[in-house]
């Protein structure tokens, strides 16, 4: 759970940190430690946040229709089976 989680702040944080390398790559030589933060003041924060917020809604749906088990499996618990713990698991149903 941290791991998607961490994954989705990541995807969020991608449009900012892609226009931060561009523009440190673009304006290297112009941009000096007084005329950053003025820089950083005028970033279009909300186009980036919009776009961020935009992967996010399209990783969650990617994961929605890509991931998880057969829809017509039956759902088993975790449980405990000689004395280990069986993770939970969706078992196929079988064709009549």
């Amino acid at each position: 759970m941290l791991r998607t989680t961490l994954i989705h702040i990541l995807i969020l944080l991608a449009p900012t940190i892609l226009y931060v390398a561009w523009l440190l790559l673009a304006r290297r030589a112009q941009l000096s430690r007084a005329r950053w933060a003025a820089t950083f003041r005028a970033m279009p924060w909300l186009r980036l946040l919009g776009g961020g917020l935009a992967l996010v809604a399209a990783s969650l749906v990617a994961l929605a229709l890509l991931g998880g088990a057969d829809p017509g499996g039956t759902y088993v618990p975790p449980h405990l089976h000689d004395g280990e713990v069986v993770p939970a698991q969706v078992v196929p149903a079988t064709p009549q």
